[in-house]
């Protein structure tokens, strides 16, 4: 029982330098990402309740709903690669010269594989928008890095070609 109490030092974890990521724009043009510095994500599901007369005990809880947010930290070059693609989808034709970025859907597929694994590991982001920017330039040597919001529609782990979701 001893032994098992400790995890294995000879299993490899994907780590960030293992990861490949793709945007594929309005079910049309694929982006390879290299630019990017960081991609984060949560989901979550909100449950409803039935009390009744039960001395304010939960008796029933409903399926729920589920709620996603997400964020990626691209470096400029792939900033302006995103806003390019974006830029090409019809739906983003404004007023004149401008484009409406924030209007057009996207998907995000990220994969892992470790070294020596056979596995890839699999989580998709559908149905994002741009819906703003940070920026955050200071004196220094490190590369430009920009952080976008995203509203993404549903967060999907897929495992054995299934997707797995919460609700």
């Amino acid at each position: 029982m001893t032994n098992q109490a400790f995890p294995s030092v000879n299993d490899i974890e994907p780590s960030w330098a293992d990861i490949a990521t793709t945007f594929t724009i309005g079910g049309g043009e694929l982006i390879e990402m290299a630019d990017i510095a960081g991609l984060k994500w949560s989901r979550k599901v909100d449950v409803g309740e039935r009390r009744g007369a039960s001395g304010g005990r939960v008796m029933a809880r409903t399926t729920g709903s589920g709620s996603q947010d997400a964020s990626v930290t691209l470096y400029r070059s792939g900033l302006r690669r995103l806003i390019r693609g974006l830029m090409k989808h019809p739906s983003s034709i404004g007023r004149g010269t401008q484009r409406r970025i924030a209007v057009v859907a996207f998907d995000i597929v990220v994969q892992h594989t470790p070294p020596g694994e056979i596995d890839i590991y699999i989580s998709k982001l559908k149905g994002c928008r741009y819906l703003g920017d940070s920026d955050d330039m200071k004196e220094g040597s490190d590369a430009d890095k920009i952080e976008v919001t995203l509203n993404p529609i549903e967060i999907v782990n897929i495992i054995d070609g299934q997707e797995v979701v919460l609700v």
